[in-house]
């Protein structure tokens, strides 16, 4: 069963800045891009224990800081390999200045 869980108000996210979340075991990111809040799993599929947050983030997608495999950030899909598996996305609404991410 889904839950929502609040991980940031808004004026912690930064457009085209990832923003570190995590919610128990679950490692995310939370972007600001064009006005709208997305979440992605923070684990790059490709290499089990680095970050998407430590890489390079621009116009819709952040790229791993290791093998530079690109995701887009509204839908967690693969853009550039070597990274064959998207990360997850998870949906996100923002209330009373707080933003939430459904786990």
């Amino acid at each position: 069963m889904s839950e929502w869980h609040k991980v940031a108000t808004v004026g912690e996210v930064n457009p085209d800045e990832p923003y570190v979340a995590d919610v128990g075991e679950v490692p995310l990111a939370v972007y600001l891009i064009d006005g709208e809040y997305f979440a992605l799993g923070d684990i790059c599929p490709h290499q089990g224990d680095i970050r998407l947050s430590d890489g390079y983030c621009a116009e819709g997608w952040i790229e791993c800081p290791l093998h530079q495999s690109q995701f887009s950030v509204r839908d967690g899909k693969v853009l550039a390999p070597p990274a064959r598996e998207d990360v997850p996305s998870y949906p996100t609404r923002v209330e009373a200045g707080a933003i939430y991410v459904e786990l």
